[in-house]
């Protein structure tokens, strides 16, 4: 009996550390984490030169964490131990006791502010047409008295303060305040970064009024799923509650037709992917996620817009459909050729400048703008 207590905890050990074994063997690589949101690493190409410099042996480790047997179970126990422990930050997301998820904002680098700002700017004085931007906040800063300790997070406030004061070429949209009055209102996600359809429509109001445009009245849901976790959630492992729920509020208009610009090819597209409701990331029902250039032509009178955005913008795009004859949406993540040319070409009449105080503070594509 003694002996078996001795050789118990090494037998079970072995047994264990063979059974992961055989299974990360057998078990197939995969390409896509859909609870992390994210590509997983594939298996890196032996090479001599690879090994003595150090790379084979870091990529073949991230191979593995990646691929390990059951990893999307792993990372949430990790988070519930965490959260167990204490922990109301994992990941770089604040952890609410309502159950929201944001993420943190550090205070941005300066330089960079600079130079994005500066790159707005720079549009604005040479675009020939009328440019509008606005910046907006994120959960953070909004629902600050919902989150813990928020005196590690960084003003967005100020950011967005910094970023209109010395750019006096652009019209700025008020989207801060705006948000601010809404407070007490679903305009974020709890487990997501961005913001509800319902957020959006006020982000459009204030977009809108600063374009001298009267908004149209707020529409009612015509279409709800429920079941989403987002960004948040993916990056820090935990889904709080039943999830989100993701509302359509201004109906699919057959009139309206949609054409998306990706690897120099078009194709057809639609302001809502109603497909992309049954993946994880079921935000991505908005024009079906980023693309390089989407032109969307509304089947209406009106001026044509250029569009320049990150991915908050997509759901209130629908909202502006009303007041335009076109809008040409461009990701400069993806899209690279000259803006300018684009404005002669297309015969644009105005642009709008659309980022998440995140995004534009650590955004490299920017420059772009001047292009």
């Amino acid at each position: 009996m003694k002996r078996w207590k001795t050789i118990a905890p090494a037998a079970v050990l072995i047994l264990f550390c063979a059974f992961f074994f055989a299974a990360n063997l057998i078990a197939p690589d995969r390409t896509f984490s859909e609870k992390e949101n994210r590509e997983l690493a594939a298996a890196p190409r032996f090479t001599f030169s690879a090994l003595f410099s150090g790379t084979f042996t870091r990529d073949f480790e991230t191979y593995l964490t990646d691929q390990f047997f059951a990893r999307d179970l792993w990372v949430s126990l990790r988070a519930r131990c965490e959260r167990l422990l204490g922990k109301d930050e994992i990941n770089g997301i604040l952890i609410g006791n309502d159950g929201l998820l944001a993420a943190s904002f550090a205070e941005p680098d300066p330089a960079r502010l600079r130079a994005n700002a500066a790159a707005v700017e720079t549009f604005a004085r040479n675009a020939g047409i009328p440019v509008y931007a606005t910046l907006i906040p994120g959960a953070s800063e909004i629902w600050r008295g919902r989150l813990p300790d928020t005196g590690r997070l960084a003003s967005q406030a100020a950011v967005v303060e910094s970023v209109r004061s010395s750019d006096p070429a652009a019209i700025w949209a008020d989207t801060l305040s705006v948000l601010s009055e809404h407070a007490g209102e679903e305009i974020f996600y709890r487990t997501d970064h961005h913001w509800t359809t319902l957020g959006a429509y006020y982000g459009y109001t204030a977009l809108v009024r600063a374009m001298g445009l009267t908004p149209r009245p707020l529409p009612a849901v015509w279409s709800e799923t429920g079941g989403f976790y987002g960004t948040a959630s993916s990056a820090c492992g935990l889904e709080p509650g039943s999830g989100d729920t993701v509302a359509l509020r201004v109906p699919a208009n057959a009139a309206v037709s949609v054409r998306v610009l990706d690897r120099g090819e078009w194709s057809d597209g639609a302001l809502y992917d109603m497909e992309k409701l049954a993946l994880r990331d079921k935000y991505t029902v908005f024009l079906g996620g980023n693309a390089p250039l989407t032109v969307i032509e509304t089947g209406h009178g009106g001026p044509k817009l250029l569009l320049v955005k990150d991915s908050y913008a997509n759901c209130e795009i629908p909202y502006l459909c009303a007041h335009f004859s076109e809008i040409h949406v461009v990701d400069l993540r993806y899209y690279k050729l000259s803006l300018a040319a684009y404005i002669a070409e297309n015969g644009i009449d105005a642009a709008a400048v659309s980022y998440s105080v995140a995004n534009f503070s650590e955004d490299t594509n920017l420059f772009f703008l001047t292009k």
